[in-house]
């Protein structure tokens, strides 16, 4: 695959099977350790010497054992290993040389919540991390300047959202801290063979279950809902959509089949405390004329349906996840129609899609299909944004697709923005201060040129 590339300038070099380990047993690195070494390697190249005392002919490794020990992985999946940049570092024996040793892998200090929150404001893939315990009160100090910290929240509007970028795990884990669990009301895993296939590859443990992200949700509700807006959500799922919508106070009234996952949302409203209530029912959205109270009207429809029957929510006949695809899209066309027929004029619909393949490994067209549905329902497709989701964990489970058949590991999903009537009214309602926007830019214009830079 290539040779890895040096990337620091040293005095002098050695070949790694010359290198010697001195750490011992001193620590322990799992598969998933081991893997992000190797994938930090792979991207920056060799970009710090290792630490070599030289003794009776031996070559002894006082800093550099993780990179040494990936080796030979990195051999394994087809690289070719440099000459290994070194510095070397006297010692008068070898107690001295084991204590310094020590002092290389030392901590002599704690990285503090308020700090990481600073550095994390460069754009980079924080999957290879150790991110600490952050609360929401880290992200939100002061009860008081919640509401305004949650409106003035946005970043960029560009057509590319990077979910694994540092200010966005920050915020993620900010949310997640209030004690939302979207994972409730699931009995069964779902995406296994996606888990056993990581399992497999890397001894790593990936989630069997999908959880929608809730910044996402609250990028969303800033961009497209008027301030206090009514939500509907045709295909409600778990708890988070409906949290965080009651946290920033917009209305909001997610339908679901399964009266398990009701009641596992349900369980979780003492979240939301003194905000407002999300309200959660139970039945068949295309009934939802039956469900929804008179007079009902939305000023935003945001969902993610199933992704065909790529995950199985339930065995329930009416559970669309369990239809063939062309039953699912009559069901499907209808659940939209009926959404839209509850949107007011002037105002947005958000869905979050990903394509899903037939048993003949082709893709449905499900992300055009949702265009289409919407569409027939007379609202306007205005605007496609990718969410890119973490590469690291799908980069485990790629290979053994590609290698068979060339499917591509997708690490991405859809979403699509659509309108009713005119979208400069519609925006209109959806208030945002241009000098925030033109601060979010700037900052990403930072971020990237640092990037670039480095």
């Amino acid at each position: 695959m290539g040779e890895i590339r040096v990337t620091c300038k040293t005095a002098d070099f050695l070949p790694y099977d010359q290198i010697e380990p001195l750490q011992g047993r001193l620590k322990k690195r799992t598969d998933a350790q081991l893997d992000k070494i190797c994938r930090s390697i792979i991207k920056h190249g060799w970009a710090f010497p290792e630490f070599i005392w030289q003794h009776e002919g031996h070559n002894y490794c006082l800093d550099g054992h993780g990179r040494q020990e990936a080796i030979p992985r990195l051999i394994a999946m087809g690289y070719t290993i440099p000459l290994i940049p070194v510095v070397y570092i006297e010692a008068r024996n070898m107690a001295e040389a084991k204590e310094l040793l020590l002092k290389c892998i030392s901590q002599y200090g704690t990285v503090t919540k308020e700090g990481f929150i600073e550095f994390a404001d460069f754009d980079f893939d924080f999957i290879d991390f150790e991110i600490p315990d952050i609360s929401f009160d880290d992200i939100f100090p002061d009860p008081e300047r919640r509401k305004s910290l949650a409106e003035r929240f946005i970043v960029p509007p560009l057509s590319v959202l990077r979910v694994a970028s540092g200010p966005w795990q920050n915020r993620k884990k900010a949310w997640l801290s209030l004690g939302i669990q979207s994972d409730k009301g699931r009995d069964d895993g779902m995406l296994k063979s996606m888990a056993a296939l990581a399992k497999k590859a890397s001894g790593s443990n990936l989630p069997s279950e999908s959880i929608f992200d809730p910044v996402l949700c609250e990028v969303m509700y800033r961009w497209f809902c008027p301030a206090g807006g009514q939500i509907l959500d045709p295909f409600a799922g778990g708890s988070v959509r409906g949290i965080i919508a009651g946290f920033l106070d917009y209305n909001y009234t997610g339908i679901d089949l399964r009266q398990e996952q009701v009641d596992a949302n349900l369980e979780q409203i003492d979240i939301v405390k003194e905000r407002k209530q999300p309200v959660w029912l139970c039945g068949d959205s295309r009934n939802m004329g039956n469900l929804l109270p008179s007079e009902y009207s939305c000023d935003l429809v945001f969902s993610c349906p199933p992704y065909a029957d790529l995950e199985v929510y339930s065995k329930l006949p009416e559970d669309l996840s369990n239809m063939d695809y062309s039953d699912f899209k009559i069901a499907y066309w209808d659940i939209i129609a009926k959404s839209c027929s509850y949107l007011n004029d002037d105002s947005f619909a958000v869905f979050v899609v990903g394509e899903a393949r037939s048993k003949t490994g082709a893709y449905y067209g499900f992300v055009p299909d949702t265009v289409k549905a919407f569409e027939d329902a007379g609202v306007r497709f205005y605007n496609e944004i990718i969410l890119v989701t973490q590469i690291a964990a799908k980069a485990l489970t790629a290979a053994e697709g590609f290698v068979k058949s060339r499917k591509i590991g997708k690490i991405h999903q859809n979403v699509l923005v659509f309108v009713k009537g005119d979208p400069v009214r519609a925006a209109q309602k959806c208030k945002i201060d241009p000098k925030e926007l033109e601060d979010a830019i700037a900052s990403m214009e930072k971020a990237e040129a640092e990037e670039i830079s480095a």
